[in-house]
């Protein structure tokens, strides 16, 4: 059903797109293999408000209620098919694509259509079936993902720390969620209760520089610079939900992610080979919440760290089932003419492994690094 909704689209001349959809000037990328570092996690808070049992617990039901209204993809609900149309944009570049998804409890198939890229996801029976037009998923394709979930992946674990934010806005109510070591800030609209905007910081991972006692924090501006933000609108109703028709995505400065949906119907059956594996798709396990053991345990020699003294970046992981690094993109750095160095250096990191139902999955990852002042 969907592979023929994908076939009608007709896209516009595409424009390079930095690094992403192909190879540009401003992103380097290498396969990697070891980096060993300590690791520090920060990040930095901005909610204001009270830490009480109540505000925690006015925060809980704010959440639970908002991400009710909008589980499209809850056990009950029916299955649907829904189509978007999507413009990825980095400064004055940009090329126009395709997300489609049909969904059913318990399967999917996800389609991402670009000029220069494509990838067919198909879940059933607990596990992913792959087929992908390059051996990695691009940055901003990434982000496209996490974008389209974003209204769906509100709802806070039981590890999660709650609090109600200060009213900033009379119309809208923000709740902050720490998790470990980062926070997202959520905000809904007062008379609805329909997800609005999501803010999240990412974690920063400190370099331990020779000389320099003192773990690095980020600076003010590069902290702004690197909080992702989300935003949601046009909402309608989808049977007894509701749900966005628009959604956008923002983050480092000049790269964005806007995305229409021009269809989001209900099915009342699926062609038999709808939810079939593309053929030469690569299989592997799939849960929505990965069991998650280890830590990042980087390494640089220290003439390294000292040659990145007042470097902050942030980078882009992919890391395979063993918890190596299959590649590594630099988003962001403070001294771009070290990036094809940098990455050289971070050459075998090694991070948690992920896991469903016992068995180590791949997955991508966005770090930020600075080494001492």
């Amino acid at each position: 059903m969907i592979r023929g909704e994908v076939e009608k689209v007709v896209f516009r001349p595409f424009v390079a797109f930095r690094g992403v959809l192909a190879c540009g000037t401003m992103s380097t990328r290498v396969g990697v293999g070891v980096l060993l570092l300590s690791t520090f996690l920060f990040f930095t808070a901005n909610a204001q408000g009270s830490g009480s049992d109540h505000h925690a617990s006015e925060a809980a039901d704010l959440l639970s209620h908002a991400s009710e209204q909008v589980g499209i993809e809850s056990p009950e609900s029916p299955p649907f098919m829904l189509l978007a149309k999507v413009r990825l944009q980095e400064g004055n570049k940009s090329t126009d694509g395709l997300y489609a998804l049909a969904w059913a409890p318990g399967r999917f198939r996800r389609v991402f259509r670009f000029p220069n890229f494509t990838e067919t996801d198909v879940m059933v029976d607990g596990s992913m079936y792959r087929q992908r037009s390059t051996n990695f998923k691009p940055l901003v394709i990434y982000e496209l993902d996490t974008l389209m979930n974003s209204v769906l992946t509100i709802r806070p674990d039981s590890k999660s720390k709650l609090r109600k934010m200060d009213k900033a806005l009379a119309d809208v109510n923000c709740v902050s969620v720490v998790r470990d070591t980062s926070e997202t800030q959520i905000c809904l609209t007062s008379a609805t209760l329909l997800p609005v905007s999501i803010d999240r910081s990412l974690d920063l991972i400190g370099l331990p520089t020779p000389g320099v006692s003192v773990v690095p924090q980020a600076s003010h501006n590069i902290t702004e610079m690197l909080q992702e933000h989300y935003e949601m609108g046009d909402y309608q109703a989808f049977g007894s939900k509701q749900f966005p028709r628009t959604l956008r995505f923002h983050a480092w400065k000049s790269t964005s992610i806007n995305a229409k949906i021009d269809k989001l119907i209900k099915v009342q059956s699926f062609p038999a080979d709808e939810f079939v594996p593309p053929v030469g798709s690569t299989q592997m396990h799939f849960c929505d919440a990965p069991e998650i053991v280890g830590d990042v345990r980087p390494y640089a020699e220290d003439a390294g760290v000292v040659r990145l003294r007042d470097t902050e970046l942030t980078m882009y992981f992919q890391v395979s089932p063993v918890g190596s690094v299959r590649s590594a993109e630099v988003v962001y750095s403070t001294n771009p003419v070290m990036n094809k160095e940098i990455l050289n250096w971070f050459v075998g990191t090694h991070f948690p492994v992920r896991s469903c139902a016992g068995q180590p999955v791949e997955y991508e990852t966005i770090v930020t690094l600075a080494a001492g002042h």
